[in-house]
């Protein structure tokens, strides 16, 4: 049952790590129709600018509707690549309307005018429309004259009176007498009425408008980079993430502790639920207890291999199982409760049944589309055929197997020692049994007085049979 634990653990990594891979997947798929939607975007720019003669004004004054289509062309596509909503709208306003564009579905004034920083063209908007301000409205300005702005408004009435007109001290007092104009005909301040453009003065000039767009392309593109590379890591393991399939893991292990404790004592000692007594709900409240810890290290342990190993959570879950066990034996041998043979034998059996379960647990949750689950089926399945390999042709395990085959295998080698010496010893006493046959002939033929040239000495020959 601690396979069928352990692959349980297993099933959670592997779901936990599945989890994360799915939301990478998704989230790139997503960034890839971001990216396609904010070039887009940019796409629609280019297309304004490669037809001047449809923009409004001179040669010197197009500037003005380029910036126009360049804020909601490259403020939809700052949002689209983040995967927000496009917020900039050119649906409902007319070309030469009150106002240039939407921005969250409120009107915006778009000012790229030199004369003191648009702030001229501000109030003779704010003129023309008094009620522009009253309705939402609100202006942009090329983003390098409201950077100057700002920094002549930190500068004390004093200070500014003594700017001298050499720094632009001239310009600088009549453009801070505009914004205070502005502010006491709305009763709002600066950053409330004016905000900046993403774009400076000179970037929407005709000329400079191409160069203009690719630069903001290569922004857009190096936030893609970094969205990604930020999915990239959302989908990384982290400590965080190890901790909580460490307690789901502890969680699973502690009921499966609780029901296997339960069902072996009821079994054991015969007994129904009723009849438990304080002892047996102790000792099953033990195992329980025993089970958590153990379930919740593994699944720590599970989730490191798997992640930091790259190992697949069946096969991890197996190893560590295995660790387990052998640590387990290693205790007992240390005892003296357990002998060598027996040590090594049951490493054997061990790591077979860690093995068979891992292979089972990953078939399981090929084929068991739920997840934890399918670890659990599978691992149980293959643990029990296991079983019953073992029972019925391995005689009852592979402790008794391995054993059986190296008696057999000792016995086999002391027989064939024996066979190798009776074999030299029937080699010469064949030879022998040849000398003597020779010899006979010999002495038959002296009797019958047939001696030839070669024959032996009669008695030397006699001599010759008997030491034989």
């Amino acid at each position: 049952m601690n396979n069928v634990t352990m692959q349980s653990v297993g099933g959670v990594v592997d779901y936990s790590n599945q989890i994360r891979l799915n939301q990478y997947i998704e989230n790139i798929r997503f960034q890839d129709i971001n990216l396609k939607g904010a070039i887009d975007e940019l796409e629609k720019a280019r297309e304004f600018i490669a037809l001047p003669d449809h923009i409004l004004g001179s040669v010197k004054s197009k500037h003005g509707e380029i910036a126009e289509v360049f804020e909601v062309r490259f403020g939809n596509a700052d949002r689209i690549i983040r995967g927000e909503d496009p917020n900039y709208s050119f649906d409902g306003v007319g070309r030469t309307a009150m106002e240039d564009y939407l921005k969250n579905n409120l009107p915006i004034q778009s000012k790229f005018v030199q004369s003191n920083l648009s702030m001229d063209a501000v109030l003779d908007h704010l003129n023309k429309y008094p009620d522009f301000v009253s309705k939402g409205g609100s202006y942009c300005i090329p983003k390098d004259f409201y950077s100057q702005i700002q920094s002549w408004a930190k500068l004390s009435p004093e200070e500014l009176s003594r700017l001298p007109s050499s720094e632009g001290g001239k310009i600088a007092r009549n453009v801070m007498d505009r914004v205070k104009e502005l502010e006491e005909k709305t009763g709002k301040s600066f950053q409330e009425l004016v905000e900046p453009a993403q774009v400076e003065y000179d970037q929407v000039q005709l000329n400079r408008a191409g160069d203009t767009i690719d630069t903001k392309e290569q922004e857009i593109i190096k936030v893609d980079g970094e969205r990604r590379e930020e999915y990239w890591k959302m989908a990384q393991a982290s400590v965080k993430e190890g901790f909580k399939v460490a307690g789901i893991s502890a969680a699973i292990s502690a009921v499966l502790s609780f029901v296997t404790s339960l069902f072996n004592i009821l079994k054991s000692k015969d007994k129904r639920m009723n009849e438990l007594t304080k002892e047996d709900w102790e000792d099953i409240l033990k195992q329980t207890g025993i089970g958590a810890v153990k379930g919740g290290a593994s699944g720590g342990a599970i989730y490191a291999l798997a992640n930091c190993a790259g190992m697949p959570a069946p096969f991890a879950a197996a190893l560590v199982s295995a660790a387990l066990g052998i640590a387990s034996l290693a205790i007992k041998l240390g005892r003296h409760e357990i002998g060598f043979d027996d040590f090594m034998y049951n490493i054997l059996d061990l790591s077979i049944e860690t093995a068979v379960s891992g292979a089972g647990a990953a078939i399981g949750q090929a084929l068991v589309p739920v997840p934890v689950l399918g670890a659990i089926i599978g691992s149980l399945v293959s643990t029990t055929v296991l079983s019953l390999v073992k029972k019925h042709i391995f005689g009852g395990g592979y402790y008794e197997f391995v054993k059986k085959a190296s008696y057999e295998k000792a016995y086999s080698d002391e027989y064939l020692s024996l066979v190798k010496a009776f074999d030299k010893c029937s080699s010469v006493v064949n030879e022998s049994f040849m000398k003597y046959a020779r010899n006979m002939d010999l002495f038959q033929n002296r009797r019958n007085g047939s001696k030839t040239k070669g024959d032996v000495d009669l008695n030397q020959t006699l001599y010759d049979i008997v030491n034989s």
